[in-house]
């Protein structure tokens, strides 16, 4: 059984903790004690740590070897609609889970009047989302959360290949819209805007087609834009990695 990853503030001269609730956490859930051994990363490198200390509201470590590396195939960004919370936390853990190295939350014409000016409240717990979400799947450092942008914000987004869901009929199915394996690099970044529930308006359209993002589908059946998000940053990490 792989060992529980879990991220720390900073590692000194060989010396790490996690206080406070997740402190907590960690000693009455997950019952750790002191000896055992865990992986911790301070988002730049993964270390076996033993515990040195567990109470209730510390838990201490000592770093021992370096844990190898196991960065992500392809640099993967969502842009995602605004859509209602609940919705937008889950596309959040699942996009963590497969990979994604950015989310940024973008105000759209059709996502709901109000949730941009709810964001800010909200920032604590996506974060607390995303570090649990990392530390189940085992990733190497935290994805990065943005700041909300508007639509023409991120239509103007960088990307080596920028892809636009689209779920009106005529759109190229995603796999087919990435580059050639022998082009593809780990260090791609590949842009994926998604949209909000009520989907695009025209004017967007026209605006990432003159930004040259290219339309792609997911296929026959509309998806939730949460499930949309996470389901095509792992087609592109999956093509990546396999080379096909």
């Amino acid at each position: 059984m792989a060992r529980r990853r879990f991220f720390v503030q900073q590692i000194r001269n060989g010396q790490a903790e996690i206080a406070g609730d997740e402190a907590y956490h960690l000693t009455r859930v997950l019952r750790v004690e002191e000896g055992q051994i865990y992986e911790i990363s301070d988002g730049a490198q993964v270390w076996l740590a033993r515990v040195s200390e567990a109470r209730k509201g510390r838990v201490a470590f000592e770093t021992g070897e370096i844990v190898e590396p196991n960065p992500p195939p392809v640099r993967i960004a969502v842009y995602a609609g605004l859509i209602k919370f609940d919705r937008f936390e889950a596309g959040l853990e699942k996009c963590t889970e497969v990979g994604v190295e950015r989310i940024v939350p973008v105000i759209c014409g059709r996502s709901e009047n109000g949730l941009e000016r709810a964001v800010e409240k909200r920032r604590s717990r996506w974060e607390r989302i995303l570090l649990e979400a990392s530390q189940q799947s085992r990733r190497d450092r935290v994805p990065e959360l943005g700041d909300p942008i508007d639509f023409d914000e991120a239509a103007a987004a960088p990307g080596d290949t920028r892809l636009f869901l689209e779920e009106q009929p005529g759109a190229a199915p995603l796999l087919r819209a990435l580059p050639e394996p022998e082009r593809r690099m780990a260090t791609d970044v590949v842009a994926l805007l998604v949209g909000p529930e009520g989907g695009w308006t025209d004017g967007e359209r026209a605006l990432a087609a003159k930004g040259l993002w290219t339309p792609v589908s997911l296929g026959v059946q509309i998806l939730r834009a949460d499930t949309a998000a996470s389901v095509a940053a792992a087609l592109v990490a999956a093509a990546w990695q396999s080379g096909a």
